[in-house]
């Protein structure tokens, strides 16, 4: 297994670590021989400061290359004490060799064997510390690592969700369109051209935002403009349209096709339904913050159509993807009308 390089802050915390642990054995050291000697801090720098990154270094690979890192504790353990034990008996033992033939600093009885074991649990203490953090460090990356792993896949499962949803919507709208502009093929063939290039746009809209979620209100009031202008050709003068929309509310965001859902289910569960036809208002504003869009159709509210039909069903669920809890849909009778009604953040 190849070693990974290092995080960027690896080798600073490295000799950070180490360094405090060398000021604190110099410390010790000053105590213990009343005053420093040259010779004393040549030998805790080089085998502290110098020869401590370098072994846990050393370590830090062996335990990569060996698995170390994704065994489960009962295993870990006993080999990261084992290594403890290992690399501070040699560091132990090479210091004190090294203080007596190369450094002439005392002789064999003044570092075997009291100092030398000193010196072990010295540095048996230091290696456990690093370990320990090191481990922590890594089980916090491994985490971090998971939630986003877990995010990306609620983001793609929210993706998901969004686009089973309008592929529920789109034929929905086709099939209504195409009856509507089947009646024109044989009365009127100019009407009826004009009526496709309105279907044509209307299913470039809907089949191929380029994956958009949202869009301004304003290209979702052109499409609904080019399903209503279908719709004529069906209702003639029993079907009336008013728009009143602020400029300002034209510019805010809105889940895509979201009015056009709430027009056709206008005009389908409203006007279809009423002899004599009736009245379409549309109408939007941004108020205290907050979007507000209303979508009135003549007639009146069947018993459990607030929760009913596929069309409004999937606003809502729409709504919950995209807001969370911060959106809300309502369908409310008010009068010889029935109302439903958005509320967004802008």
């Amino acid at each position: 297994m190849t070693v990974p390089k290092p995080h960027r802050g690896y080798w600073p915390c490295q000799f950070g670590g180490w360094g405090l642990h060398t000021l604190y054995v110099l410390g010790l050291a000053a105590q213990y021989e009343r005053g420093l000697h040259l010779k004393s801090v040549i030998s805790v720098v080089v085998f502290l400061f110098v020869a401590g990154p370098l072994a846990s270094n050393g370590l830090r690979a062996w335990m990569i290359t060996h698995g170390w890192r994704e065994m489960p504790i009962g295993r870990l353990l006993p080999r990261a004490a084992a290594a403890v034990l290992l690399l501070s008996t040699m560091l132990a033992i090479t210091t004190g060799v090294s203080n007596v033939l190369v450094l002439r600093n005392g002789g064999w009885e003044t570092w075997f064997p009291q100092v030398t074991l000193g010196i072990g649990s010295g540095y048996a203490t230091a290696f456990s510390i690093w370990l320990w953090i090191y481990f922590s460090v890594q089980s916090l990356r491994q985490r971090r690592a998971l939630e986003v792993k877990a995010l990306k896949l609620e983001a793609s499962a929210h993706d998901a969700r969004l686009r089973a949803l309008e592929s529920q919507l789109n034929p929905h709208f086709l099939f209504n369109a195409l009856n509507s502009v089947r009646a024109l093929v044989v009365e009127d063939p100019q009407r009826a051209q004009a009526m496709v290039t309105r279907l044509a746009e209307l299913l470039r809209y809907t089949l191929n935002a380029g994956g958009r979620d949202v869009v301004t209100l304003d290209d979702e009031l052109h499409a609904v403009e080019d399903y209503l202008a279908i719709e004529r050709v069906r209702f003639e003068e029993r079907l009336t349209v008013d728009v009143d929309v602020a400029p300002d509310a034209r510019r805010q965001r809105v889940p895509r096709m979201l009015v056009l859902t709430l027009v056709e289910n206008a005009v389908k569960h409203g006007i279809g339904r009423l002899t004599g036809g009736g009245t379409i208002r549309i109408t939007a504003a941004v108020e205290g913050g907050r979007l507000q869009i209303r979508v009135a159709n003549s007639g009146t509210l069947s018993a459990g159509a607030t929760a009913s039909g596929v069309g409004l069903s999937n606003a809502r669920e729409r709504l919950q993807l995209i807001y969370g809890g911060a959106a809300s849909l309502t369908l409310q009778p008010d009068g010889a009308v029935v109302v439903a009604s958005v509320t967004t953040p802008v």
